[in-house]
């Protein structure tokens, strides 16, 4: 794993050139990358620590690598989820920088991100070749500039600003990353390394919804992992390069996002009997589909959504869009929930279109014309036979077709409805062999009171009610679920105008067995010197502190601390208050439970040891946090990724950052 540690700075652009090695010569190298063909991966010098001049010859290409000076890094992005609807930057750059100081720029040209769109998925942006070695560190920046970022308010969405601790407008981040010794990044000839980005949004932001408009401060939690063993998706966009029947796979040259241009390394991608297969509007399973993927020139547009073997180091795709049926390609495309259906048009909620020329809007609502011609599938699916009736409110889809800016329409009757595996959050009520009835919560995040569900039912009596959502689980072998339980289920909303059933479910995941997010901040008050103790007793210097025991095998909290406008515990979209259990929970590593790996985060400016200090087992980060609270630091937010276990009211950290304040002066 790599997290942010000691140098974040928040600098405006002015001071971009104060940078020791984000200068001329990266600047020569992003805009070297602007075009298509081969791109070179820049080798940026370092005067005291030069690097043997053969491995400056290592070039990202179609083709890859067989010199034995270079190798694959496989870079993906991907996010946590967070408060936010949109959250679009431009990453300019990502480096890597090897034991004897070399480093490589791994990205050819900047990219616009959306990242609260990477929540289920991980996109992966390219297949550099770089020299061989063991990588110890590395640095991407991100500008502000002119990001894109909505927040909800009251059902709304509201553009939001981003700021520093003093309250001034980013403008543009460098973040360093340091990595983990026991899991490090080696490049070496033949064997692609990956490594995945996740800029963790809900710990690194805190956000004020009071005022008119949201702010967001920032404090950015980005932590990158070698080879993780969790995995989402892999999405993987590029112009086709060759298809190889005889062993099941076909290559492409990487263009992530929505880029026209460039060619970020080539990487091949495996099929088998189960992959689905969309080309040009016509459905195809298996080899069938590789073979008609043969019979297209080079060049021609694809998407896949796959996984990615940590043994073989190979993708394997699900399902693969081509030619006209890739979003953006030769349509525009438009991906959303349904919020409402009236004939045969629909208003689609947290709406994000891509227009044919490369360019991405977001839109809180957008309404879309269907007719007679709209082709109807499902990503994996492609055996079902779908019709319009199949397109139902709170259903997550994406429609390709043309956008009227005029008459503010998405005009998709002679275009195609993906019909995409929808998230639903529920609490159960009631179930039996085949029905599960549920309150349901949220589709995909967004609060069931945004959906109009007339028209759902056999009759208008029969419409879904959300109070009493009646799920099919039918075939899933579920055992018998506690009735309150908090549930995630994916699956696709049933038929228009057939509920009930109002939901078909593929998979149920009750989230007391689930992930869980544990966010809290503090409101310091008055500010008093009191008993500092040791490691296992109460740290408190400068107030109550927030933090009641500290030990190599966990902390508490205190319950006379301060409490800000956090102090929950998230799964999915069920929200349990720590103020209203018996007694705050206990926050234990939960290393052994996830591989033997974990990751804790100690945040704070201006301090001797660093902005961001990074550990791998919990004793070392117990006694760092322990010895800044001692110096009269005063935590202000603490955010941790695990499993809640409500029986015994304990919190297992997969990963924990705890933001501290500067030290508080104490005479």
């Amino acid at each position: 794993m790599w997290a942010i540690p000691n140098s974040m700075r928040l600098r405006g652009r002015s001071n971009l050139h104060f940078a020791r090695w984000l200068s001329g010569v990266l600047l020569s190298a992003l805009l070297a990358g602007c075009g298509g063909g081969s791109e070179t991966t820049e080798v940026i010098p370092d005067p005291i620590n030069p690097i043997p001049p053969s491995s400056s010859n290592c070039e990202t290409s179609d083709s890859g690598s067989n010199s034995d000076s270079c190798g694959t890094v496989l870079v993906g992005m991907t996010d946590a989820d967070g408060d936010f609807l949109q959250y679009e930057v431009e990453v300019v750059s990502l480096s890597l920088e090897r034991a004897n100081g070399a480093r490589v720029d791994v990205l050819s040209s900047s990219n616009i991100v959306d990242f609260a769109q990477y929540v289920d998925v991980t996109e992966l942006v390219t297949a550099a070749t770089v020299p061989v070695g063991t990588y110890v560190r590395g640095e991407i920046t991100l500008d502000y500039t002119e990001a894109n970022i909505y927040i909800e308010k009251d059902g709304e969405a509201h553009l939001a600003t981003v700021v520093d601790e003093s309250g001034e407008a980013v403008e543009e981040v460098t973040l360093a990353l340091t990595i983990d010794n026991r899991n490090q990044l080696v490049i070496a000839p033949g064997v692609p390394a990956m490594l995945t980005a996740d800029f963790d949004l809900a710990a690194s932001h805190t956000v004020n919804l009071e005022a008119d408009a949201p702010v967001a401060e920032l404090y950015p939690v980005l932590v990158a992992e070698v080879n993780a063993y969790e995995q989402k998706d892999f999405r993987m966009r590029g112009p086709l390069i060759e298809v190889d029947e005889t062993e099941g796979d076909y290559r492409i040259a990487l263009r992530p996002f929505q880029h026209k241009q460039g060619r970020l390394g080539g990487i091949d991608i495996v099929t088998d009997s189960e992959t689905s297969w969309e080309i040009d509007g016509e459905a195809y399973v298996g080899a069938t589909g590789l073979t008609a993927l043969a019979e297209l020139e080079a060049g021609t547009a694809t998407l896949a959504m796959g996984v990615f073997n940590r043994s073989s180091r190979e993708f394997t795709a699900d399902s693969v869009l081509v030619g006209s049926s890739v979003p953006g390609a030769d349509l525009d495309a438009v991906s959303g929930h349904v919020i409402a259906r009236d004939g045969d048009r629909l208003t689609v909620r947290g709406a994000n279109l891509v227009r044919v020329d490369g360019e991405v809007q977001f839109n809180q609502t957008m309404d879309v014309q269907l007719g007679e011609m709209t082709q109807v599938s499902k990503p994996r699916r492609q055996h079902e036979m779908l019709g319009l009736q199949d397109i139902s409110v709170g259903q997550r889809i994406r429609l390709l077709g043309s956008w009227d800016a005029e008459n503010a329409l998405f005009d998709a009757r002679e275009g195609h409805a993906h019909l995409l595996l929808t998230r639903l959050s529920a609490t159960a009520s009631a179930q039996t062999d085949n029905t599960l009835e549920t309150a349901a919560l949220s589709f995909g995040g967004r609060e069931v009171a945004m959906f109009d569900f007339a028209g759902t039912g056999v009759s208008a009596e029969q419409d879904a009610n959300p109070a009493a959502y009646e799920v099919d689980i039918a075939g899933l072998g579920l055992g018998t679920l506690g009735m309150g339980s908090p549930l995630q289920l994916r699956g696709y909303v049933a038929p228009f105008g057939t509920a009930p059933a109002d939901f078909n479910a593929l998979s149920i995941t009750d989230f007391s067995d689930a992930r869980a997010r544990l966010l809290v901040g503090w409101a310091h008050g008055n500010e008093e010197e009191t008993e500092a103790g040791e490691v296992g007793e109460a740290v408190v210097v400068g107030e109550v502190s927030a933090i009641a025991s500290l030990s190599a095998t966990g902390l508490t909290l205190s319950a006379d601390s301060t409490f800000g406008a956090k102090h929950h515990i998230l799964r999915g979209s069920h929200r349990t208050d720590l103020l209203e259990l018996d007694g705050l929970p206990a926050i234990e590593p939960a290393d052994s439970m996830f591989f033997g790996r974990g990751i804790y985060t100690i945040a704070q400016r201006g301090s001797d040891s660093g902005d961001l200090v990074f550990f791998s087992d919990f004793e070392s980060f117990a006694t760092e946090l322990d010895s800044r609270l001692m110096a009269g630091a005063m935590v202000k937010r603490l955010h941790a990724r695990g499993h809640y276990d409500d029986a015994e009211n304990r919190f297992g950290a997969v990963a924990l950052s705890v933001v501290l304040r500067e030290a508080v002066s104490v005479e």
